[in-house]
C-alpha cells in the first residue's frame, strides 16, 4: 500500500509486515565504533561534541555524531611547569572534565604521580570548543588546588558543576578519605575565598575516585567509580572498577544511595560492572546533551587484550527518579542491543549472524532477566521490531514487560539457534512515553534468544517536530520548541512511511525570515522528498502553517532527517502535519493560478518585477497570507526578497509568481 491508516495496531502490524522486510535490512546491524580512550569526558556545542581523554596532553577530538571522532591537536602540547612542584614526576595529564562556564569553555585536569597524593589540578580556558573557528585557542590559568604525599585524599579528578542556585562546585578526590567538595569563584575558576571542603563519599579507603556530578528534576547525583582500574594484557581480570551513583537534594551532600545507605560509610547503587567482553565500565562523565542527559565511560576489552575504549549511554530515569544507564550509542538511537542490557541469570554468546556479534541465550531460569532502559524524545505508538532466535519449540514465548504492561511474546521456530536471519521477527505493538522507558523481558513457556530490539514510529498525521533523536545546530527552548539554525538538520529515526496517512505536507513555524526546510530520507544528504518554502516574516506568538511539496510514494520504514536551509536567524518548528492530497487541494492558496500574466498584470522571472497596467496600490504576500511589503507604483520589485513563491495583488487582481 502507498498510504494506510489504522487505528487499531496489532491490525496495522500485520498490514505492515508484507511491506517491511526487504526495506530495513541494512538497519538490523550494528558494528561498534571502537574509540580508544580512558578517563572520558565530553561537551555538547552547537555542531556536535568535543572529547577529551587522559594520558595524551589533552588532546582535543570532535564529532557530529558522538560516533566517529576526529582528533584534532593537543590542547596542553608542553605541560605547565607549575605542575612539576607539585608532581615532579609525572607523565601525563589526567582526567579532563569541560565545561561551559563564566562565558568561556574551561578545562579541569590534573597532573599527578601514579599510587601516591603529590599532584595538582588547574584549568585552560578558551573563548571556543570548536578547533575550526575563530576564538579557539587555550589559555593555562594555573593552579586551582594540590595536594601532597601526607595528605588524606588526592587532588585528581574534577567535577564540576553550576547548582540550582548559581554556585559552581567542583568534586574532586581518589581513595583515602574519598570525595570533597569546595566551591569555585564563576569569575576566576579559582577556589572561593574562605571556601571549606566538604566531604561527600568516603569507603574507608578503599577505591572510590573519578567523581562527576549532575542535576534532575532537583536532585544532585553523584557518580563515582570502585575499585581497581587499569589492568590489561594478562592482569586483565584484575579490572574490578564498576559505575556507582549517590543522590542528594542538595550539592554539598548528604548523598544517599538507592537503598538509603550513605556514601560516606561506603553507601552505593552499582550501575555498571563487568559484563561479557566488557571489563571495568566505569571512570566515566555525565554530561547534557541536547534532549537527554548521557554518560561516557571506558571499558576495557577482552576482545583486544584490554585496551580501554569509550562508550556514550543515555540515562534514564526511573519514576522516583533514580538514574539507569542505558545502550552504549551504536548509531542508532531507537535501538537496544540485548547484550547492553542490565542482565540478570542469563548469558552473553557470540556470533557472526548476530547485531555487533553478539545476543543474550539462556534465558531459561524464572530469574532470568533483560532490562532495557531507552530514552524515546516522541511519546506515542510503537511497533517493537524484536529479533530472537528459537530451534526448539512451537510453544516458545518471551514475556515482554513494557513501562509495567506484559504481554507474552511467541516466538515461532526460527530453524537455527545463535543465528536472527529477517524471517527470525516478531512485532509487538506499545505505547511509549516521551523520555524514559523501560522493557523488561523474562522466560515465557519455552526458550528463544534475543539479539536486538528496534523502536518503529507509527506516524499517521504528524511528527511533533520537539520529537527529533539528534540533530547539530538546533535546540529546546524554554517551551519545549524545536529552534534550529541555518545549516541544522534534527533525526527523526524509523519512521513507518506506510502508516502516513497522505502525502500532502504543512509544517508549523515561528520566527521565521525566508530560507526553506526539506524533510530528507536516510541522512542528512539525503533524497529530498518535500520541500517547505519559509515565509520571509512571522512572529514568535503564534504558529503559521506553511504548505510544503508533497511526499512521492514512500513504503516501508526510512529514518528522516529535517534540514534547514538560507536561514537568516533560529526558527521554531512546531508540527510536522501530513493529510490527504483532497485536504491540500482545499487550501486557498493552492486555488490560486500560478499563471505569469493576468488582467493589468505582468510578472517578468528575468528581472523579478510584476509590471501593472498603471500606478496603483499593491501588496506583496507570502503563501501563508503574511505580508511582506506594500507601495504605490506601476511597478513591484521582487529582486530583495528571499527565493520563494510570492502573491501579489493590486487593482482586485492577485498573481502568484515564483
Amino acid at each position: 500500500m502507498r498510504f494506510g491508516y489504522t487505528k487499531n495496531a496489532p491490525a496495522f502490524a500485520l498490514a505492515f509486515l508484507s511491506t517491511v522486510s526487504s526495506a530495513v535490512a541494512a538497519d538490523w546491524y550494528a558494528k561498534e565504533t571502537q574509540w580508544a580512550g580512558h578517563d572520558p569526558d565530553i561537551i555538547r556545542y552547537e555542531d556536535g561534541y568535543a572529547l577529551m581523554t587522559t594520558d595524551n596532553h589533552l588532546l582535543m577530538q570532535t564529532s557530529e555524531d558522538a560516533l566517529n571522532w576526529k582528533k584534532g591537536e593537543p590542547a596542553m602540547p608542553q605541560f605547565e611547569k607549575w605542575l612539576y612542584t607539585y608532581a615532579p614526576n609525572m607523565i601525563d595529564i589526567w582526567a579532563p572534565d569541560i565545561h561551559f562556564i563564566g562565558g568561556e569553555y574551561r578545562v579541569y585536569y590534573c597532573g599527578s604521580e601514579m599510587g601516591i597524593r603529590s599532584s595538582g589540578m588547574g584549568f585552560m580556558s578558551s573563548k571556543e570548543i570548536d578547533p575550526t573557528k575563530p576564538g579557539y585557542g587555550w589559555t593555562d590559568q594555573g593552579e586551582v588546588i594540590h595536594t601532597v604525599k601526607n595528605d588524606a585524599y588526592n587532588a585528581i579528578d574534577a567535577a564540576v558543576l553550576k547548582d540550582l542556585q548559581g554556585k559552581v562546585w567542583m568534586a574532586f578526590g581518589s581513595w583515602g578519605t574519598g570525595i570533597h567538595i569546595i566551591e569555585l569563584d564563576e569569575k576566576t575558576g579559582k577556589v572561593t575565598k574562605g571556601a571549606e571542603q566538604i566531604n561527600i563519599a568516603n569507603r574507608g579507603g578503599a577505591g572510590v575516585e573519578g567523581a562527576s556530578l549532575i542535576e534532575h528534576n532537583g536532585k544532585y547525583f553523584l557518580f563515582t567509580a570502585w575499585d581497581n582500574c587499569c589492568k590489561t594484557g594478562a592482569n586483565l581480570d584484575g579490572n574490578s572498577y564498576k559505575t556507582v551513583v549517590n543522590r542528594a537534594n542538595s550539592i554539598t551532600g548528604p548523598y544517599l544511595d538507592r537503598s538509603g545507605n550513605q556514601a560516606l560509610k561506603g553507601g552505593g547503587t552499582i550501575l555498571l560492572q563487568r559484563y561479557g567482553r566488557y571489563y571495568g565500565p566505569a571512570g566515566g562523565e555525565a554530561f547534557e546533551d541536547i534532549n537527554r542527559q548521557r554518560f561516557v565511560n571506558h571499558y576495557y576489552d577482552k576482545n583486544d587484550t584490554g585496551r580501554a575504549k569509550i562508550q556514550v549511554r543515555d540515562i534514564v530515569y526511573t519514576e522516583d527518579n533514580w538514574p539507569e544507564l542505558g545502550q552504549p550509542f551504536l548509531g542508532r538511537y531507537l535501538s537496544a542491543e540485548a547484550e547492553h542490557g542490565i542482565l540478570s541469570n542469563v548469558e552473553i554468546s557470540s556470533s557472526s549472524k548476530a547485531s555487533n556479534g553478539e545476543y543474550v541465550g539462556y534465558i531459561n531460569e524464572p530469574d532470568s532477566r533483560i532490562r532495557l532502559p531507552m530514552i524515546i524524545p516522541q511519546a506515542g505508538d510503537y511497533l517493537i521490531r524484536y529479533r530472537y532466535a528459537n530451534d526448539w519449540t512451537d510453544e516458545g514465548s518471551h514475556f515482554v514487560d513494557v513501562n509495567g504492561v506484559t504481554r507474552e511474546v511467541k516466538l515461532p521456530i526460527t530453524g537455527a539457534w545463535g543465528e536472527f536471519p529477517e524471517k527470525s521477527v516478531v512485532y509487538i505493538p506499545a505505547k511509549l512515553k516521551r523520555g524514559s522507558n523501560f522493557v523488561e523481558i523474562t522466560k515465557g513457556k519455552s526458550y528463544g534468544e534475543l539479539d536486538r530490539l528496534d523502536f518503529l514510529r507509527i506516524i499517521r498525521d504528524t511528527i511533533p517536530a520537539n520529537g527529533f533523536d539528534n540533530g547539530i545546530r538546533l535546540r529546546l527552548d524554554e517551551n519545549d520548541q524545536m529552534a534550529i539554525k541555518d545549516g541544522g538538520y534534527a533525526i527523526y529515526e524509523n519512521v513507518i512511511t506506510d502508516s502516513i496517512t497522505g502525502p500532502a505536507v504543512h509544517v508549523d513555524v515561528k520566527n521565521c525570515a525566508g530560507g526553506s526546510l526539506s524533510i530528507r530520507t536516510e541522512s542528512k544528504k539525503g533524497d529530498e522528498i518535500s520541500k517547505c518554502d519559509l515565509p520571509t516574516s512571522c512572529g514568535d506568538s503564534k504558529w503559521v502553517s506553511v504548505k510544503c511539496s508533497d511526499l512521492p510514494e514512500l513504503k516501508g520504514v526510512q529514518d528522516f532527517y529535517v534540514t534547514a536551509s538560507g536561514l537568516s536567524g533560529e526558527l521554531l518548528v512546531g508540527n510536522i502535519k501530513f493529510s490527504k492530497a483532497a485536504e491540500a487541494e482545499g487550501d486557498s492558496l493552492e486555488r490560486i493560478s500560478a499563471v505569469k500574466s493576468v488582467a493589468g498584470m505582468h510578472y517578468d522571472g528575468t528581472t523579478r518585477t510584476v509590471e501593472l497596467s498603471r500606478d496603483m496600490r499593491w501588496t506583496v504576500f507570502d503563501l501563508n497570507g503574511v505580508e511582506v511589503r506594500r507601495g504605490f507604483s506601476r511597478k513591484v520589485d521582487l529582486k530583495n526578497l528571499g527565493q520563494g513563491s510570492y502573491l501579489v495583488r493590486a487593482g482586485g487582481s492577485s498573481v502568484r509568481v515564483h
